[in-house]
């Protein structure tokens, strides 16, 4: 048998609880980010430790005559 329950969202407290929950998991969140950031980054350190990642000698001449000697 199926149940619905109705909250009265003027409730003060139902909208205190949402804030708060919403505020738990905002930290949570925000907690995990740097240990993702530095995930990723060790993983493209181990990739760019076999793979040149310079740039081309004749690219950089090209884009450097491209955009020329302008004051910016």
């Amino acid at each position: 048998m199926k149940q619905t329950v109705t909250l009265n969202i003027n409730d003060i407290t139902v909208l205190q609880l949402l804030r708060n929950l919403a505020a738990m998991k905002l930290v949570e969140f925000t907690s995990e980010v740097p240990s993702q950031d530095a995930l990723i980054t060790a993983h493209l350190n181990e990739v760019y430790k076999e793979v040149d990642s310079s740039l081309d000698s004749d690219l950089i001449r090209v884009q450097a005559e491209i955009l020329g000697s302008d004051d910016w």
